[in-house]
């Protein structure tokens, strides 16, 4: 299978008292979390996996040649 390519955004949050990592892959809508960075790759990889498994039509063609993207912290 040739290399796919997912630019993911993970946020640092607060829950509950608890500190969690939430993983975004922006470009089909879907997250996941974990207790650490780490486990949130782990996580959305799985959920990027699943969800490309039931619809393999959204499968990235090839690697873009796009810019990641850019993350910035607004204060308003």
């Amino acid at each position: 299978m040739p290399q796919r390519a997912f630019d993911i955004a993970v946020n640092e949050e607060i829950v509950s008292d608890r500190k969690i990592f939430v993983a975004h892959y922006l470009n089909l809508g879907i997250a996941s979390q974990g207790s650490s960075y780490d486990e949130s790759i782990r996580n959305i990889e799985d959920a990027i996996n699943l969800y490309l498994e039931e619809c393999p039509e959204k499968q990235p063609q090839k690697i873009e040649k796009l810019l990641p993207p850019i993350a910035t912290r607004l204060f308003l």
